[in-house]
């Protein structure tokens, strides 16, 4: 197994890319900190919690931890980091997946509610990385990836908003590979390269909305390329953002399905 008995703090994981991403990372042996804040499900549009993840993850034979953890709060980041070291003794790599949105037009959004999406996808990255780097510089490694999207490359219109925290994760991404690459640490972007069918984000979407064809793209893909990019093949690519698919095919791991029958 490539990750055998790392640990990995997955943020948002309790559904959707963050889930899909823990289980690739336990496929190969890696423990995973299952770190969000849902313990309910509040809305059933929106299932899973912390606790069902973890569970989940069990069964895949890795050990799952659930901490509830809002990332906007600094106190409860630090908290899941100190909850994680006392449980497992290490952070070998943080996915800083967390997320949200709330499409609409710039003149529309009360400032309350853009304010909420850089806090989250923005600042909640930040206060993450500050609260593990003091752990991996000690130990001299760990790998961090920022979850961006293929929004930080479009126009924006409808949803500026996140696609203006989608690149800003990027560049925070390259700074940040700079500044720790002395202590072994590398630091990564990583986006779907299309749309990953789950309920968060078709959360503002129609039934008749949902997409097909070679855009959307299969939930597993961001995990390889997390566990692609945490192992020594990518030590020399620190500070760069990828897209998933394309950098799986890119190293021969990914063959797109072929068409059903």
């Amino acid at each position: 197994m490539k990750l055998a008995d790392k640990v990995a703090i997955v943020t948002g994981s309790s559904r959707g890319v963050g889930k899909n991403m823990a289980l690739e990372l336990a496929r190969e042996g890696c423990h995973i900190v299952v770190a969000a804040r849902s313990e309910e499900e509040a809305d059933p549009r929106l299932p899973g919690t912390i606790y069902s993840t973890a569970e989940e993850l069990r069964s895949l034979g890795v050990r799952a931890l659930p901490v509830r953890t809002d990332v906007t709060d600094e106190e409860s980041v630090q908290a899941m980091v100190r909850t994680t070291l006392e449980e497992f003794g290490r952070i070998d790599i943080l996915i800083n997946n967390a997320g949200i949105m709330f499409p609409g037009r710039l003149w529309e959004i009360p400032l309350k509610r853009w304010d909420l999406v850089m806090r989250v996808n923005v600042r909640g990255a930040v206060i993450c990385c500050q609260a593990v780097l003091p752990h991996m510089i000690e130990r001299r490694g760990g790998v961090i990836i920022n979850i961006s999207s293929i929004a930080a490359d479009q126009w924006g219109a409808g949803n500026v908003s996140y696609a203006v925290t989608k690149q800003a994760l990027r560049k925070l991404s390259e700074g940040l590979a700079d500044e720790v690459k002395e202590y072994t640490i590398r630091v990564f972007a990583l986006s779907p390269e299309g749309l990953v069918i789950t309920p968060g984000t078709m959360y503002h979407r129609l039934p008749e909305q949902v997409p097909s064809g070679p855009f959307v793209e299969a939930p597993e893909a961001m995990g390889k390329a997390a566990v692609f990019l945490c192992g020594d093949e990518a030590k020399s690519l620190t500070g760069q953002h990828f897209y998933s698919r394309a950098l799986l095919r890119e190293h021969g791991l990914w063959q797109e399905p072929g068409p059903s029958t």
